[in-house]
Formats: C-alpha cells, structure tokens, sequence
C-alpha cells in the first residue's frame, strides 16, 4: 500500500518495546521504499540509531532527523517538519515518515500535544506523504493515549490496525482544548503611534523595560508587526495596544476594529501558495498567540 495520491495519510502506531517500534517502523519504511517513495525517521539519537542498525543498506536512502529540541512548541515543530517533507518532497514524488512523539512530565502541556496531532492534519493534508507517529506505551499519561485516538484516524496497536471510532475534526479537538480567554490586569496601554515603525520602536521599549534580552525583542518584533499588520489590513486598524507581564512571560495585546475570524488554527497551517506566511511566522518566533473576540474588539494577544 503506498500514499493515496496527493493526500496525507496520518495514522500513529502505539507501541510496547523498542523492539516492537524497530521492527514495525522497518516493514513500514522498507515498502515504501521498494514503491519508491521517500522515507524519513524523526526521533531522540538512540532511536536514530537503532532504526539506522535496522534497516541496514536501506538506511543509505532514509532521511534521519534528530528531534531532541524540536518538540518545544507545536508551531516551531509542524515547522522543523514542514521544512523536512518539503526538501524530501523535491526528490520523491511521496513519502513515508516515522515520527516519534515527544512530550514532557508537565501535565499542563499534554493538551497541547494533543492540539499539534489535530492540526497537523490540516497543516500537511495537501501533502503525498503517510505519517507515522509512533508513542511509547511506557509511561505515556491516558490523556495523551486518549489524544492519540482523538487526532489520528487509524491506530495500530497490538497485532492490528484499529479505525478510530473517537477521531474528531481538527478544529474541534483545538476549541475543546483552548481555555476561554480571561482578562490580564496586569497589562498596561502603548500607544500604537503613527504607523508601523512608531508601534515597533515603542514596543521593543517596552519589552527592554521588561528585561527581555535583545534577541526575544526582535522575535517579539517581527511577531507583532504580522499581527499589527494584519490588523490594519483586515480589521479596520489598531483600536488598542496592551503590554505588560503575565505568568512570568512578557505579553502583548493588540486589538482591532473588525470581526476576526473563527478558525482556531490559523497560524499553524503551512503557507501555500505565498498566503498565510504571516501568522505562521509570528507562531514559531513566540511561546503563544491567543485570538479571541472582546468587549474591546478583536484581541491577538502573543506571549514571548
């Protein structure tokens, strides 16, 4: 069985021994290979080279990618991946990935990991690729293990594949999981200023002020500039500008006169065709950007 056409396939594999995860990611891998398409393993150094033992010659023709601090963000993660299918897309006319998901002990986090499987289906659904994410059973928490099923339409698990009688639609998943927004009394106003310019001049002021170092204010920067500029394109101009800090991060508000828009997963879609560039960029460059509809009007609020 290979890709279906020019369509993602994104299916994961839970799995109980590093034994287990060798020897069903080289079956997977080696008939995609003999079909000609394009393999690729993402995973820790030790899952590296234990795939590479294991595939012997084939692993001449694999793509190895070292995920060790890719999975800090999922913005910053669908990137390092978009980047990865894109440069093996140009050699193959499909692909076959293997991808070890990572996620730390905080529980405050899992759902975000949960959100990356949902959105990573509409991020690579244009893509002729069949993604494999593998999850090590040890020590994996329910809520994860629930989101596997949650976020990947078939699952193999045991000796079997399993149709996932709990897949959801993406945007579904991520307004399920997204807390509603509360106000930060913290935050002050910035004026906004004349254009552009005057709004980043002050903005990285502000978050001088803040101690934030030279190199987050210039990711700040350009992440709120996408945003500002989208506000004044879009939304009929910058109505407000809010900065402050807020559970230890520095954060910025920036609300507009229009409607907004209702799609969770805006900047987290891989840009195609030149659009959506913008946000896709603010995301990776910050730790959060939350849009949200207030009394005030339309909020991006973006947490360096």
């Amino acid at each position: 069985m290979t890709c279906d056409g020019d369509s993602l396939r994104h299916n994961a594999l839970v799995y109980e021994s590093a034994d287990e995860y060798v020897a069903r990611s080289v079956v997977f891998l080696s008939e995609g290979l003999a079909a000609g398409e394009g393999a690729i393993v993402a995973n820790t150094r030790p899952g590296l080279a234990a795939l590479r033992e294991a595939l012997g010659p084939d692993a001449a023709a694999v793509t190895f990618v070292d995920v060790s601090e890719a999975y800090t963000r999922p913005a910053r993660t669908l990137a390092a991946y978009h980047a990865v299918y894109a440069g093996q897309l140009q050699k193959t006319p499909s692909l076959r990935a293997v991808a070890d998901v990572q996620f730390g002990p905080d529980p405050g986090e899992w759902d975000l990991w949960t959100g990356y499987g949902a959105v990573f289906n509409r991020s690579f659904g244009h893509l002729p690729a069949w993604v494999l994410c593998t999850y090590n059973m040890n020590g994996l928490p329910d809520p994860v293990l629930e989101g596997v099923w949650r976020t990947h339409p078939e699952v193999l698990a045991g000796d079997a594949w399993h149709a996932s009688e709990h897949y959801e639609d993406a945007n579904l998943v991520l307004r399920q999981i997204t807390p509603e927004p509360v106000p930060l009394p913290g935050l002050r106003p910035m004026p906004f200023g004349r254009d552009l310019e005057a709004f980043r001049e002050r903005l990285a002021s502000e978050a001088v002020r803040e101690g934030t170092t030279h190199a987050r204010v210039l990711d700040l920067v350009l992440a709120a500039t996408e945003v500002a500029t989208n506000a004044v394109a879009f939304g009929g101009g910058v109505e407000e500008v809010r900065v402050g800090r807020a559970g230890g991060r520095f954060v910025c508000e920036i609300v507009d006169r229009g409607g907004g828009f209702d799609d969770p997963s805006a900047g987290y879609l891989a840009p195609r065709n030149g659009s959506g560039a913008g946000l896709w960029v603010a995301r990776q460059l910050t730790w959060q950007i939350d849009f949200f509809r207030s009394p005030d009007g339309f909020t991006a609020r973006i947490w360096l």
